[in-house]
């Protein structure tokens, strides 16, 4: 049976889908048994999804601000 460290170690495979059958099962008991290594899952799990919806949201940000530079360039190149 997989000990808390062996989950620690293993989470951010597991929630990429990395782990083979064996491995993923025997992490889904330990997880089925023990409420720490449950909430340590689910938190990096949240923590994960919170940094590509920043990122999306900067890269739309990035994207907008960009698209008004080259506007605003093509204006000024439009007046000389």
């Amino acid at each position: 049976m997989l000990k808390c460290r062996d989950i620690e170690a293993m989470a951010s495979d597991y929630l990429d889908k990395d782990l083979p059958f064996q491995q993923r099962m025997a992490f889904r008991l330990h997880l089925f048994l023990c409420h720490n290594c449950r909430n340590h899952v689910r938190h990096l799990k949240t923590t994960i999804l919170s940094l590509q919806q920043l990122s999306a949201t900067r890269s739309v940000i990035v994207d907008d601000k960009m698209k008004d530079l080259a506007k605003q360039l093509r204006e000024h190149a439009s007046k000389h």
